[in-house]
């Protein structure tokens, strides 16, 4: 059954993290491991901007970079998706052999769905992959380390070597060596303190030295809470804040939840052998993942193996329940089989995500209709003057593929800018006269925009209304405007060229359908465009835009909300027997929907 099990997870593994290219700071890791390819150095300070050149630059995810980039010069984003999953299977597996050699493989099997559930919104290309892959190394390395052969500790050494020099959370395996120590100290083992204190002092290390092994902690503020315009993004809010969502944060809360319980009945039990290291590692981990959605994944993958631990005394403490457990096995690993093919079928097929309404798809390559490839190349073949503006969430892709050549404006490196620059950054996308005060300011004759996320489309309807600025093209992530004063030529020759490339949205717009696999990033793609047109007035382009969104595979609640409005619109215009339809299909979909009942009766 072991083997099985192990099959079973690592099918649930893959199926979660094998997917196309969808997040933006995937191209700035890129873009610094090709710029250290090329110079064949490490920065210590920006290169990839052109607002902060004179920011130090402690890039201790380097050889990710590195690596990353090399893979893509040998197989293209295809090389990474399968590079990423091949990491997180390793993770899932070493993991599930810790966790397993405590409870047995059916147990184990049901921890590890919760990990993986938990762990799934954090598995994108970024260095966090080789964090969650190098953690459960860490913590097998003191697994086999303390309950067989203390050889095993030797390890630590290279793995924290490496660690320290392809991502900052290098700090949380020092925590894990720590807690080791600290839970065998009555009686600790000679090679885990010999090598556990080497492992530590070897991140020292890297490329910047001392600066680089503290540069971790600097970071802290970013997501601790104490800074308030780091606390807009995402991944920095808290599981636990009102609106916090999703699958991946109920696993977070569910195996919390167990997790207390199972260290409450453990040390109920009163038996020799619980790991009072392993409960300060576990709330420390609990505290991260508290404290932001990012961490879910970390407190996952990191506190499997002590829950485990725990589990394990709880039913040596009460034989009976021992007894049922291996009874029960069979039953238990047949339930945990089935619902790893169902979630790993709703993975594979996209309907994982079109429930949890994440732009994200399975397979291999790069996601349709998220990054602005042709707006990108529209800037190019227009020779749009610099300098340049571009939100946070476009410049990831703008740091890899820069069409001025100048760098970008701003990324996703929150190590590089500042508190005052990404404060005045934020505040500036509020207030129309602090954004035009901060393009006057840095000279920005080219604006590109990624309008899908609600504030830069705010943004984007703002420069349409501004007589300053002439929006030269627009398709289904990015809008572009250029400078009106001084940049006559360049506005003829994008003028010139505009409607070639209108054409090409268009006929992105409407390639036919597909259901399934779940077409996310084109859903995504096609509502931004609808939302954008019309909010600026381009009222015709809107209704088509919608009406193509409703033949994709969206949600009922969506097609509901969007076949109301393209009715509306229809009745308006006089095209009753258009509105009828989508009355009709309205109906299909709710048949109590009042809405509707009351426009058929008009």
């Amino acid at each position: 059954m072991t083997a099985i099990s192990l099959a079973g997870i690592a099918v649930l593994a893959f199926a979660a993290s094998f997917r196309k290219l969808d997040d933006f700071d995937t191209w700035w890791h890129l873009a610094a491991g090709r710029w250290i390819a090329v110079h064949h150095t490490i920065p210590s300070v920006d290169t990839l901007s052109y607002t902060v050149r004179d920011h130090a630059w402690i890039n201790l995810q380097w050889g990710f970079d590195l690596l990353i980039y090399l893979l893509h010069s040998l197989g293209g984003p295809a090389l990474l998706s399968l590079a990423a999953a091949v990491t997180f299977v390793a993770t899932a597996l070493l993991v599930m052999r810790v966790v397993s050699a405590r409870v047995g493989a059916e147990i184990a099997t049901v921890v590890m769905i919760v990990v993986i559930v938990a762990a799934q919104e954090r598995l994108t290309i970024r260095p966090e992959l080789l964090s969650f892959l190098l953690l459960a190394a860490v913590l097998f390395v003191l697994d086999r380390g303390r309950q067989f052969n203390d050889r095993w500790f030797i390890a630590l050494v290279p793995l924290m070597l490496l660690w320290a020099n392809v991502h900052s959370l290098f700090v949380v395996g020092a925590f894990a060596i720590v807690t080791a120590m600290v839970g065998t100290a009555t009686r600790p083992p000679q090679r885990l303190m010999i090598f556990g204190g080497a492992a530590l002092a070897s991140v020292v290390i890297n490329p910047y030295g001392l600066s680089g092994a503290v540069f971790p902690l600097k970071l802290v503020s970013r997501i601790n809470g104490s800074t308030d315009v780091f606390q807009s993004v995402g991944e920095f809010g808290s599981p636990f804040a009102a609106a916090a969502s999703g699958t991946s944060v109920v696993a977070f809360k569910v195996m919390l939840a167990i997790g207390i319980v199972v260290i409450l009945a453990a040390l109920a039990s009163r038996r020799r052998g619980f790991d009072w290291g392993g409960l300060i590692w576990f709330l420390g981990l609990a505290a991260l993942g508290a404290s932001a959605r990012r961490n879910i994944a970390l407190f996952a993958i990191g506190s499997a193996p002590f829950v485990g631990s725990c589990l394990e005394i709880v039913l040596r403490a009460h034989p009976n329940w021992q007894r049922v457990a291996v009874r029960r096995a069979p039953v238990v690993a047949a339930a945990a089989l089935v619902a790893i093919v169902g979630i790993a079928t709703t993975m594979v097929t996209g309907a994982f995500y079109k429930t949890e309404a994440m732009p994200r798809e399975f397979g291999a390559g790069v996601i349709d209709g998220t990054f602005p490839q042709r707006a990108v190349q529209f800037a190019r073949d227009a020779k749009l003057p610099g300098k340049l503006y571009n939100d946070m969430s476009a410049g990831g892709y703008l740091a890899w593929d820069d069409p001025i050549g100048d760098g970008v404006f701003v990324d996703g490196r929150l190590e590089v800018y500042d508190t005052p620059f990404v404060t005045a950054y934020a505040n500036a996308r509020s207030s129309p006269e602090q954004w035009q005060a901060e393009a006057d300011r840095y000279g920005i004759q080219t604006a590109i925009i990624f309008h899908q996320f609600v504030t830069e489309a705010i943004l984007t309807e703002r420069l349409v209304q501004d007589e300053r600025w002439s929006l030269v093209y627009v398709d289904e992530c990015a809008a572009i405007f250029v400078r009106k004063n001084g940049n006559d030529a360049a506005l003829d020759r994008a003028s010139a060229i505009r409607g070639a490339w209108d054409a090409r949205t268009a006929e992105w717009l409407s390639r036919p359908a597909q259901r399934w696999p779940y077409p996310a990033g084109r859903i995504e793609g096609t509502r931004a465009y609808a939302r954008l047109m019309g909010s600026i007035g381009a009222t015709d382009a809107a209704i088509a835009a919608y009406g193509r969104l409703v033949d994709l595979n969206i949600s009922a609640g969506e097609e509901v909300e969007h076949r109301l409005l393209l009715a509306r619109y229809f009745a308006s215009t006089d095209r009753t027997a258009d509105a009828l339809a989508q009355l009709g299909r309205i109906l299909e979909l709710d048949p109590s929907n009042a809405d509707a009942r009351a426009m058929l009766a008009r």
